[in-house]
């Protein structure tokens, strides 16, 4: 798992999580040191997997110890470390992607609800706006966000960066987080790895130059991998696919390079 999959993936669960669930992820200790992951408090209930039927149970403080009841095997203690509680740093986060974009007309607050504004950015053909919405997995999600939207500025292009799910509000385009951006806390924390206006579907100028060698080789196998239905859901995983594909049929040749199959990916799947 990636940093950026793991923070996702607390992300998306809106508040707090036990911090014991992921204390054996290598990457939770350095999300938890660069602020983007904070402590905060215990948990109020934890799971139990001590019986046939794996249950919540709720947290409870029984003649001096903590734990929990399970109806089946009663009183089960828990350490401390066990119920530290962390949840994401939402304004960090915003922050840093905002930085990463080079947005302009940021918000350091939520519009409404879970719904954040990152900012602005221009492209040739109309202003993107970004947002990020924590979960877009059911229709509730859908329409929080598009209550949300509503509040905004208009903007000819709208982006939302999804922790979890992709549903599609009104003209917006959703993608997950993860396609978006890397995490890098050696450097500035977040990396762009897409070009906004792919994921859009914005137009761009012709800069001039060569064309790209490999454009109709990589659309082709893109377009394979599609009608044989061995096409991966997330952009990233399918262009590292797309690559090593490129890399057995074209052994002599020198292999593009991972942005530039991301770039084909992207512009495939805009136009299906």
């Amino acid at each position: 798992m990636r940093a950026i999959e793991l923070l996702s993936e607390i992300v998306a669960q809106r508040g707090k999580v036990a911090a014991s669930k992921y204390s054996q992820n290598p990457w939770f200790a350095v999300l938890l040191a660069h602020g983007f992951l904070e402590k905060t408090g215990v948990v109020q209930s934890m799971p139990c997997m001590n019986c046939d039927a794996p249950h919540d149970a709720e947290i409870v403080h029984h003649e001096g110890r903590t734990g929990f009841l399970c109806p089946e095997i009663g009183f089960v203690q828990v350490s401390e470390s066990e119920i530290v509680a962390v949840r994401a740093n939402s304004l960090k986060m915003i922050d840093a992607l905002a930085d990463a974009f080079d947005c302009r007309a940021r918000k350091s607050s939520p519009v409404k609800g879970d719904t954040w504004r990152v900012g602005r950015v221009s492209s040739e053909s109309g202003d993107i706006a970004i947002y990020v919405h924590p979960s877009l997995t059911a229709e509730r999600d859908a329409t929080n966000l598009d209550a949300a939207l509503a509040q905004e500025p208009g903007s000819k292009y709208r982006l939302i960066f999804s922790a979890a799910g992709t549903l599609q509000v009104g003209r917006a385009t959703t993608v997950p987080l993860s396609e978006a951006v890397e995490l890098d806390v050696s450097g500035p924390p977040f990396r762009p790895v897409a070009d906004l206006r792919d994921l859009v579907g914005a137009e761009r100028k012709n800069q001039g130059g060569a064309p790209n060698r490999f454009g109709g080789t990589l659309s082709e196998l893109i377009a394979q991998r599609s009608a044989e239905g061995r096409a991966l859901d997330t952009r990233n995983a399918e262009a590292r696919a797309v690559l090593s594909d490129f890399k057995k049929t074209h052994p002599h040749l020198r292999p593009p390079s991972l942005s530039s199959v991301q770039d084909y990916v992207s512009k495939f799947r805009v136009g299906q």
